[in-house]
């Protein structure tokens, strides 16, 4: 029969129990553990959050950028008038906003909206998180067979988009457009000029 005694290995104040629980964590330790996992947690989630816009807005500039580029190209070689306009069905020019969505085409009679006789190039869907607004291409900007840009007359050819979110005015991109017709991306926009990007 076994002896349920527990056994002990030495003498006097050298004997050790085989039966010494192991120490844990005390209440204090785990809540200082919890308290430290917070903190950390709650550096984390604004560093991601600028992260994910980040990438949405250079989603949208390289969008737009691309088709700018293409319009323009195109509008070279094939000598023709190429718009481009804001579009929330990738169908027809409308009152759409340019994070909605958009679509270029060639056009033939010269009047900003696609006609039977016209030829879509393109579209792009809409974009989540971010306003594109624009004074000047509000609603289309045309590039003339030698690549420059217009509006509404030869005269008025330059311009620029302005890239906003939530975060407010420090963290704007505007994308200039001269009159030869390449974009140029700028940092910082005076947040005065566009008072109603990104209000809500």
């Amino acid at each position: 029969m076994l002896d349920p005694t527990p056994t002990c290995t030495g003498t006097g104040d050298d004997a050790v129990s085989h039966n010494t629980a192991q120490q844990g964590f005390t209440l204090a330790e785990m809540m200082a553990t919890l308290a430290i996992a917070a903190v950390t947690a709650s550096m984390a989630v604004p560093a991601m959050t600028n992260i994910v816009t980040n990438g949405q807005r250079a989603a949208a500039t390289n969008d737009l950028i691309s088709t700018l580029h293409a319009a323009r190209s195109t509008a070279i070689t094939r000598n023709e008038q190429v718009t481009i306009c804001p579009s929330s069905n990738a169908e027809q020019c409308d009152d759409a906003q340019w994070q909605d969505g958009w679509i270029y085409f060639i056009d033939s009679d010269h009047d900003r909206h696609i006609d039977t006789n016209d030829e879509v190039l393109g579209t792009t869907n809409g974009i989540a998180d971010v306003e594109i607004q624009s004074q000047e291409f509000e609603r289309f900007l045309t590039f003339r067979p030698n690549g420059q840009i217009m509006v509404n007359t030869i005269a008025e050819n330059s311009g620029e988009m302005l890239f906003c979110d939530v975060r407010g005015p420090e963290f704007n991109r505007s994308l200039i457009l001269h009159v030869g017709g390449k974009p140029q991306l700028t940092i910082n926009k005076d947040p005065n000029a566009y008072t109603t990007c990104w209000t809500t």
